[in-house]
């Protein structure tokens, strides 16, 4: 089994309370929960917990050691625990599957009826159609970002409606609480509203300072959110301590997908910053770990920093090679910023390489595109790009 620091890793967890793993590492992994470890009590929380009566037979069994007789008896306890994580699943499965449903019918409403709906209906208020009401508004805030912000308000108004018992207690309400409000402040500040931001993520403070009142994936995507406030607001060195601690969070609990997401926008902090060689260093690290598969917007959106950052360091040759290969992730996401961001970079990439004419098409394709969207201030960004070229 690999371990990081001796600590069963994620997949081996996961494995463990699926009844996945062979019998011997089953063993390994459960001897080490049992010595009451708090990291890998926190990552098992809410799908392990088996009946008081339950763990107390498997502590007896473990300090009974490996006679055929306890090992035969360990099996009757797993078949116990894993019937329980079983049923748990289900009920969660089916929780989900509500929660979708009920989305699909809330989004065939206009959105102010969605509001008095979710207000005036005990049937929404229902914690898994919140999950997926902030979900959308984060992804939805690669294209659209007013919509995104209506989600936002609209999963807010959700959760304060929301009773702990509906939200298995009141750690998963506060949770859920915290996430809610935290991308309400990611959607103001990708609507370039900074000061309504800042008020909002104010409000979470509470909720972050106080140890133990969220879970720690919880406080990490809040944190992982601020520091893109900060970052946007120019204030660097806090956005850095923000990710340095985000990053620490997920090394704790071996989420290894999520720390390279964290080390790709630690990298644009210290980009915006000024330091382009250590922005290279970090982008590489970050694609090392990142999952294309588990989450392509975020691999892609590493590929396109590090094709920027290498084209602004004077390695444009090199940008160009990487820009070639990754054109058809560009190609497969689809969406109209997206395709946006790779003409700009291809501007970048040709001013680099001294082509001057493609690049002066793109940026002006770009400038106008962004004015068609109502996006002035990236507009006005695109505008200093053509500027450039002109000033040749």
């Amino acid at each position: 089994m690999t371990t990081v620091e001796d600590h069963p890793t994620q997949e081996a967890l996961e494995g463990f309370l699926l009844g996945q793993l062979p019998a011997s590492e089953m063993r390994s992994v459960l001897r080490h929960l049992l010595t009451g470890c708090f990291l890998c009590q926190q990552v098992t929380v809410g799908l392990w917990e088996p009946e008081e009566e339950a763990f107390d037979d498997v502590l007896a069994l473990s300090e009974a050691g490996e006679s055929g007789q306890a090992l035969d008896e360990y099996d009757e306890v797993f078949d116990r625990v894993f019937a329980r994580v079983a049923t748990k699943e289900a009920v969660a499965a089916r929780e989900r599957e509500v929660g979708c449903e009920l989305f699909d019918e809330l989004m065939q409403h206009p959105a102010a009826r969605q509001h008095l709906l979710v207000r005036n209906s005990a049937r929404f208020r229902h914690r898994m159609l919140c999950e997926q009401i902030v979900q959308e508004s984060f992804t939805t805030g690669f294209k659209d970002v007013a919509r995104s912000l209506e989600l936002a308000r609209l999963a807010v108004a959700l959760v304060d409606l929301l009773s702990s018992e509906s939200c298995g207690g009141r750690e998963g309400l506060d949770g859920l609480r915290a996430r809610a409000y935290g991308q309400l402040g990611n959607a103001l500040r990708i609507n370039q509203d900074f000061p309504g931001a800042e008020q909002v993520f104010a409000n979470t403070q509470e909720l972050l300072d106080q140890p133990g009142r969220i879970g720690l994936l919880d406080k990490a995507r809040v944190l992982d959110l601020l520091a893109s406030l900060r970052k946007d607001q120019r204030r660097f060195a806090e956005a850095s301590q923000l990710l340095d601690r985000v990053g620490s969070i997920y090394r704790r609990l071996g989420q290894w997908h999520l720390l390279g997401r964290t080390l790709q926008q630690k990298s644009t902090v210290i980009g915006e910053a000024g330091d382009n060689e250590e922005e290279i260093r970090l982008l590489r690290r970050a694609l090392d770990l990142l999952d294309p598969q588990e989450e392509p917007r975020t691999f892609l959106a590493a590929r396109h920093n590090l094709i920027y950052a290498l084209n602004e360091s004077g390695r444009s040759r090199e940008a160009f090679a990487l820009l070639f290969h990754t054109r058809p992730l560009y190609l497969k996401t689809g969406d109209r910023m997206h395709l946006l961001r790779l003409r700009w970079l291809e501007g970048m990439v040709a001013q680099g390489l001294n082509r001057i004419e493609q690049a002066e098409a793109a940026y002006r394709e770009v400038r106008d595109a962004f004015l068609d969207l109502g996006l002035p201030y990236d507009a006005a960004l695109a505008a200093l790009d053509l500027a450039s070229v002109y000033n040749l």
